[in-house]
């Protein structure tokens, strides 16, 4: 790429621009915080600008995704590939690491002198919006700010296989600087703008978790500012209790500033064969043996495209170094290639079983271009050839956008005519899991990852708990997720769908097997329902230890679904009959 005047002056007009086409959009925000929070029950309160602003996002939604949304998400990402390549070029984040940190410990010093303790609790000041949870973060309202300005990779050490980073690192910034190197995190997560701290403080998980287990399992140390200002570095050896509370913690510890993670050596291109089952049966017993093989495959999921019919991802690291393979070189991420999931999908068709080698980073990122499949109600048309020709190089919508752009009655509907969750429960559960996710919400593809949970002794079981019936010869028990994006059958069929009741199914029957919920995604479930599905008993322990109370919100506090669309929801739900 050119550094000269004129290819930066391109990113800086389209950030320009963008910030133009954010400020139309951030008019109507005051009054939808408004309502996520419960002050405003309707429109009536909102002046007559807002209230055509709101009714019009929601009327058109599909332009405003097409004419706001896509050209800010790629001001967005023009902006941070400039900004990230001079941070690495010329070496300015470790410079600036401990002066930043210093920075985040003297709020929090501040915050205790004013006497605010058991008045208003701390949280970072990054906008609720910014983040990849489908909710609205609308605690922060009542929060004092503290500002973490901390978001690049300070040191890559291929030595002793670890990266030291900052927790607004994404991923596609790790891959951006890992890839080239030959590494990647032993769990290079997909989402390309889901961050480091998010997913070490909640979780994250991979197509090689049925090897490695969650994210957290591959954290080396963390380093965190308590709730009195003191910095701490954490680790396995050092104070292993505070180490197994911090994953799933969500930011309720204390801040994260910095984190050392396992990097792993990797080959150009990723070996994907794609085995169609036609048969449920098929599926359990081939990603059983598969997962829990004594020589598992470096990657393995499944997508299933109906009760029955699912396919089989097996991938392994690849040199591309024969005609015979090059013919089968395939950069699934170019935007002019149709969609990941419909690509696999061509293995049930008359195609059958193949192979194909993808690029690295392609592969890492394959399911970013279409949002899983969340981008087909997004943007209807945005498989078509025509589309992907003369608008996907403009790159996907980022879901902080998608986000921002939201009305409070899109976000009604969001909850209430639209399904995101994931969830991990054991995997003999799987057949049994499909047929119930059929039943509730009827919405295909289903994602499956398998997962290692691992044993860490009684004295530091964490938020999961130890697994019970442990793999012959293996410290762990292999989970899969479960998840399930889109909207489900009986709603665009214009039925009765009683969203809440489905929901409260999904998290019982999660909780009945010894499963849990991923937390990104909204819960119907009481405190008391979250303290049965999640162990806190280590967490409890660590909160009194480093006077959390009074200091940060609880767990169950920050995930917790807004309250102006669960108050609401017997006027906005009417069990979805539309």
């Amino acid at each position: 790429m050119r550094r000269n005047g004129r290819s930066l002056l391109y990113p800086a007009l389209l950030t320009l621009g963008g910030v133009c086409l954010a400020s139309i959009v951030a008019l109507p925000l005051g009054a939808k915080a408004r309502v996520a929070k419960g002050k405003v029950k309707s429109k009536r309160g909102m002046d007559p600008f807002t209230e055509f602003w709101m009714e019009w996002m929601t009327e058109y939604r599909g332009v405003v995704m097409v004419m706001v949304v896509l050209p800010l998400s790629f001001a967005f990402e023009q902006y941070f590939e400039v900004r990230d390549w001079f941070y690495r070029t010329f070496q300015v984040a470790p410079r600036l690491h401990d002066a930043r940190v210093r920075h985040v410990q003297k709020q929090v010093r501040r915050w205790n002198a004013a006497g605010l303790r058991g008045k208003r609790t701390m949280c970072t000041a990054r906008a609720s919006w910014l983040t990849m949870s489908t909710r609205t973060a609308t605690f922060k309202e009542d929060c004092s700010k503290i500002e973490c300005c901390l978001r690049d990779i300070l040191r890559v050490d291929v030595e002793k296989g670890f990266v030291r980073t900052e927790p607004l690192v994404d991923m596609r910034y790790m891959t951006r600087t890992l890839v080239p190197l030959g590494y990647q995190l032993a769990i290079q997560v997909e989402m390309e703008s889901l961050t480091i701290g998010g997913l070490c403080m909640g979780l994250g998980m991979e197509t090689n978790s049925h090897r490695f287990g969650l994210l957290q399992e591959t954290i080396l140390a963390l380093e965190i500012v308590t709730s009195h200002g003191e910095l701490l570095r954490v680790t396995r050896e050092s104070n292993p209790d505070l180490f197994y509370a911090l994953p799933w913690s969500h930011g309720t510890l204390g801040f994260l500033v910095a984190v050392e993670l396992k990097i792993i050596p990797i080959k150009p291109y990723v070996h994907v064969r794609y085995l169609p089952c036609h048969t449920q049966e098929e599926l359990c017993s081939q990603m059983k043996a598969l997962s829990e093989a004594k020589n598992p495959p470096e990657f393995l999921e499944a997508t299933v495209y109906s009760k029955e019919t699912s396919v089989i991802q097996v991938g392994e690291f690849a040199d591309v170094d024969s005609p015979e393979k090059r013919r089968k070189v395939n950069g699934v991420n170019h935007f002019w290639k149709p969609w990941y999931y419909l690509h696999v999908e061509e293995a049930l068709t008359n195609k059958g079983p193949f192979d194909e080698y993808i690029p690295v980073r392609h592969y890492h990122h394959r399911f970013t271009r279409s949002i899983f499949w969340e981008l087909r109600d997004l943007i209807p048309f945005g498989n078509h050839p025509l589309y992907r020709y003369l608008l996907g190089w403009l790159g996907a919508p980022k879901v902080s956008f998608i986000k921002l752009t939201m009305t409070p009655q899109i976000r009604r509907e969001v909850v209430y005519k639209h399904v995101v969750q994931d969830i991990i429960i054991p995997a003999e559960e799987m057949a049994h899991s499909i047929n119930l996710f059929h039943e509730w919400f009827e919405i295909y593809p289903l994602l499956i990852f398998p997962i290692a949970i691992f044993d860490h002794g009684p004295a530091h079981e964490g938020f999961l708990r130890n697994p019970t019936k442990k793999i012959p010869g293996k410290n762990c028990q292999m989970f899969f997720d479960l998840g399930v994006y889109g909207v489900p059958d009986k709603v665009r069929r214009k039925e009765a769908w009683d969203a809440k009741a489905r929901i409260r199914a999904m998290e019982k029957y999660t909780r009945d097997v010894g499963g849990y919920q991923c937390l990104y995604a909204d819960t119907f479930m009481d405190e008391k329902e979250f303290r049965l599905m999640f162990n806190h008993a280590l967490y409890d322990k660590m909160r009194e230890k480093y006077d959390c109370e009074g200091a940060f919100p609880s767990i169950y506090q920050k995930i917790r679904p807004e309250a102006g669309v669960l108050e609401d929801e017997g006027d906005a739900n009417e069990k979805t009959a539309v």
